[in-house]
């Protein structure tokens, strides 16, 4: 490093600069091409306890243990995938039938939350009066707009789910032979990476490694669990209250809720606004005390899940998320900031260091 405090700034900039371009370009070629190898490789590293225990206490050959620990996973995969499938084309087609019914019943809805509305307006001054009205005749515009406009998603996006099968189908088979391949060539493919690196890049692999692990690993885990459980409160819940659409409902509440910005609340607590502006009571209330349950429970498990060790500074949090938006869109919000966390913890674990020369 040189000695020149301001030169020495103006290094780091370069190399924070450079860093940003290899992740931006990872994302964008690399990342794309090598996706179902990584996926392979994570899926390995958490079949290796199964595997192991089958070729050491079953004395079976490691071939035939990785080819039915992956055998058993994929059954799993593609039986829990056939099945989420099926009850969400059921609960779709449900929705598109009743969709003209809510478009023809949505005008008198929205009569009678006019006039409920109406006796509240009344109440304002009479310079507040004009523009009160304005502003609501505005929202139930839009609100009448807004079947079409689901109606008219739901048929996109079924037609771009139907023209991305062929290409999820090849990504998952070449996951799974890939899944095959490591886990039964882990060791040998680990040991002819160790005789051929370095000793100074194989103890920084490991700590690069174990950085990792902490990190993602951890922040993904404690991510997923809440994420299911978010989704089983908010099935249960639907089920209780009787939505009929409660499996498609609680998961994509569960998705926008996992979020950084967006939260449950953002749709159970309109949902449950307007129930109860339309006279459904029972619906009303159950919608919100649902929303204050998830809220609840995770803001309660959440950081004792991702634990403070990983965590982010809120203003750090905050403008990882804006540039990660700005960046790649909604995408980046969530990743942006865990790609933080991991930088965070990766640094603080001592990878990124440089170890001077002795003079």
């Amino acid at each position: 490093m040189p000695e020149n405090r301001h030169l020495r700034f103006l290094l780091r900039l370069g190399y924070a600069a450079l860093a940003a371009g290899g992740l931006w370009l990872a994302w964008r070629v690399v990342v794309p091409c090598l996706l179902p190898f990584l996926a392979a490789l994570g899926l390995a590293a958490l079949l290796e306890p199964a595997v192991g225990f089958l070729t050491r206490r079953l004395r079976m050959g490691r071939r035939w243990a990785a080819g039915l620990c992956t055998g058993a996973l994929a059954g799993g995969l593609l039986g829990g995938l056939g099945l989420l499938i099926w009850r969400a084309w059921y609960e779709l087609n449900l929705l598109l039938d009743r969709l003209p019914a809510l478009m023809a019943g949505l005008p008198d809805l929205a009569g009678q939350v006019e006039s409920r509305v109406y006796r509240f307006l009344i109440a304002l001054p009479l310079s507040a009066q004009e523009p009160a009205r304005q502003l609501l005749k505005g929202w139930l515009e839009q609100g009448a707009a807004l079947p079409q406009r689901l109606y008219e998603w739901l048929t996109q996006a079924l037609a771009s789910a139907a023209s991305a099968l062929p290409a999820f189908l090849l990504f998952l088979t070449t996951t799974l032979l890939a899944l095959y391949l490591f886990s039964a060539g882990g060791p040998q493919l680990l040991e002819a990476l160790r005789s051929r690196t370095p000793a100074p890049w194989l103890e920084r692999a490991r700590r690069l490694r174990a950085g990792l692990k902490t990190a993602l690993g951890g922040w993904l885990r404690a991510q997923l669990l809440l994420m299911l459980l978010t989704f089983g409160e908010l099935t249960a819940g639907l089920l209780v209250l009787r939505v009929e659409l409660a499996l498609l409902l609680a998961g994509l509440i569960a998705l926008l809720d996992a979020l950084p910005v967006f939260g449950a609340g953002v749709v159970l607590i309109p949902w449950g606004a307007a129930a109860l502006l339309g006279g459904d009571l029972f619906l009303g209330v159950g919608l919100l005390v649902l929303c204050a349950v998830v809220v609840l429970v995770r803001s309660l498990l959440e950081p004792r899940l991702v634990g403070k060790r990983v965590g982010l500074h809120p203003l750090a949090a905050l403008v990882s998320m804006y540039a990660g938006f700005q960046l790649l869109g909604v995408a980046g919000m969530v990743l942006a900031p865990l790609l933080t966390v991991v930088g965070k913890q990766l640094w603080t674990s001592g990878v990124f260091s440089v170890r001077r020369p002795s003079a």
